[in-house]
């Protein structure tokens, strides 16, 4: 039979199990969230993007080829751009937040 320090001492290694695991699913789903959201907003981005007209003139083929943008290349070239600087905006703040909780989970386990 156990004595009641040992079941106590049970009941506490198994309560700060439970916890890990719980904080193990939540940073699960944190960073899936934050993943699917630079998806969805690098898509939507790029969904509105592709909504722009391109006008080729005539007699020319590929006209656009270096812009999305057939009349206007500097605009398209500051589109580009833009889009590149916010998906790369959105993976390092995803890449901060994965180490963050990798930080958190080392510092809880050398408790």
């Amino acid at each position: 039979m156990r004595t009641s320090e040992e079941r106590i001492s049970e009941l506490h290694r198994r309560m700060v199990q439970m916890e890990e695991e719980k904080s193990r699913r939540l940073y699960r789903v944190k960073a899936a969230s934050i993943g699917a959201t630079c998806a969805v907003l690098a898509l939507l981005l790029a969904f509105l993007i592709s909504q722009v007209p391109v006008r080729i003139p005539e007699g020319e083929i590929g006209g656009a080829a270096a812009s999305i943008f057939a009349e206007n290349e500097a605009l398209g070239y500051i589109v580009t751009a833009f889009l590149a600087f916010c998906l790369g905006a959105l993976a390092t703040i995803l890449c901060f937040r994965l180490k963050r909780g990798t930080e958190e989970k080392k510092g809880k386990s050398d408790d």
